[in-house]
């Protein structure tokens, strides 16, 4: 299920087969021979013509990639444009000569041709809905206004677009429909604020089944009083908007107008629109609201996680500034000369750890010299000789990463290893990146007979790669008699 999920969402391929397998079944049915043999010659056919617009939609994104604009631009309009019209193009006419087709196929100078305009004209009106729906999806996303359009002022205004259409055709069409027809601007006005008015009494039925019915009576009292409820409804409102509507002038009630005035218990063909519109629009409220539901589980698990996220950045270990504003404190004492140094280097970190670990990312340039000037700082205020390297094999130091993550592991490698050592020690650092991947190394000494404590920092750094980045990390930890190493490894594309 996975992969075809990944599928579906990453490839359009699968649309473009879609239409020829329903314009296969159109040409099928005007044939008005339904076979499997038919309906799969048609179809072979067709995708074998078309395969380069359907490698073309396979392959969007590698081609995206690995081709120039113009080159890309230029095999689009070979696929779409130019060879739908050499496929239709007198001898270039190759339909009728694959055999795919089976015998009862009646061929003749023009059912090929015409299929392959039909499919050309097809597969490009779906390309063009698949790049309109993407530039809507990023208008929607960039345009607040947009987000703030409910469905129920969405309906209200396709409605109002109905009754201007509605009251256009009424005037184009020559016969009589039972509606007036406007002859000056204020009896367009007029009569479209009529139809909406009428419109707006089928819609009464819906937002009632939506927010009531639905909501209230199917819910907490179940089917069987939702059953009575839509029957209550229908009864009981119908006669009452159908009566009202009647009195509105926009009715011919000489030519056959719409209702009559005297009753309305009579023949209606309008009567079943009310219980079509509740019965129909079940499943697009029950989707409406599963949606709804999802979101908001979806914003939930979004705020507790970012909540999580901000208490674990929270949690870096701030044994390492008690310490050194404690040895601070000693060199003012005897006035040493690298006391300025010591303070300036504290400041810079402790901004970097309040204003930038507050951020969701910073540049990995940034998160490097964090961590050295964190080293160099120990360096002074342990005073013990230490074997350091730090090997940087940094593509783009512009990377963005998440803040703090590295530094929790040197922090562990000091409090445990190199701090409580009493022989010399040595750590040793190794960054690897590229615009894909990225690979930290911290190996560090630790004595033979270190206790085996077990600290927040490890299990704040699990926690934060679950949630930043799930599926997508691997935290090895070795641990030797007289070593421990961590390596952290993150798919960043």
């Amino acid at each position: 299920m996975k992969k075809i999920e990944h599928f579906l969402l990453s490839n359009t391929v699968w649309m473009f087969f879609t239409a020829i397998l329903l314009l296969s079944y159109i040409m099928m049915a005007e044939a008005g021979k339904y076979s499997w043999s038919l309906y799969g010659g048609y179809t072979l056919s067709v995708s074998v013509l078309f395969a380069p617009v359907l490698a073309f939609s396979g392959f969007r994104r590698w081609l995206k990639e690995h081709l120039g604009r113009i080159q890309y631009n230029m095999l689009w309009l070979f696929c779409f444009v130019a060879l739908p019209l050499l496929l239709a193009w007198g001898s270039f006419n190759l339909f009728e000569k694959l055999p795919l087709m089976p015998g009862d196929y009646e061929s003749g100078p023009g059912p090929g041709g015409q299929i392959v305009r039909s499919v050309g004209i097809a597969l490009l009106l779906v390309e063009m809905m698949i790049q309109l729906n993407g530039y809507l999806r990023k208008q929607f996303y960039s345009r607040q206004w947009l987000k703030r359009l409910s469905l129920e002022r969405t309906i209200l205004s396709v409605l109002l677009l109905i009754a201007v259409l509605g009251i256009i055709s009424n005037n184009l069409l020559m016969e009589n429909t039972g509606l007036l027809k406007s002859r000056t601007i204020l009896q367009f006005i007029s009569y479209t604020i009529q139809l909406f008015l009428i419109l707006l009494g089928y819609y009464f039925f819906y937002f009632v089944n939506h927010y009531f019915l639905i909501n209230k009576l199917l819910r907490q009292k179940g089917i069987l009083y939702y059953l009575f409820g839509l029957a209550a409804t229908i009864l009981l409102f119908y006669p009452i908007i159908s009566q009202l509507t009647t009195f509105l002038p926009i009715f011919d009630q000489e030519n056959g107008g719409h209702g009559s005035k005297d009753s309305v218990f009579q023949e209606d063909t309008y009567a079943v629109i009310p219980m079509m519109i509740m019965l129909l629009s079940i499943p697009m409220i029950l989707a409406i609201q599963w949606f709804k539901q999802s979101s908001e589980i979806a914003n939930l698990e979004k705020e507790k996680t970012a909540t999580e996220l901000s208490l674990l950045k929270q949690q870096v270990n701030p044994h390492f500034f008690f310490n050194t504003l404690n040895n601070l404190y000693a060199l003012s004492l005897t006035k040493d000369k690298q006391t300025p140094e010591v303070i300036l280097q504290l400041s810079e970190l402790m901004r970097y750890v309040i204003y930038k670990g507050k951020e969701e990312k910073a540049a990995l340039a940034e998160e490097i010299k964090y961590i050295e000037d964190y080293i160099h700082l120990q360096q002074i205020r342990l005073h013990k000789k230490l074997d350091y390297q730090f090997e940087q094999e940094v593509a783009d130091g512009h990377l963005q990463i998440p803040p703090l993550l590295f530094i929790i592991l040197v922090e562990n490698a000091f409090k445990h290893g190199v701090e409580p050592a009493e022989r010399d020690s040595f750590l040793h650092l190794s960054l690897k990146s590229d615009k894909n991947s990225l690979l930290f190394t911290c190996e560090n000494s630790v004595e033979e007979n270190a206790a085996n404590e077990k600290g927040i920092g490890l299990d704040n750094l699990r926690r934060r790669l679950a949630l930043l980045f799930p599926g997508q990390h691997q935290l090895i930890v070795e641990k030797g008699q007289h070593t421990f190493k961590a390596m952290l490894k993150l798919a960043l594309c």
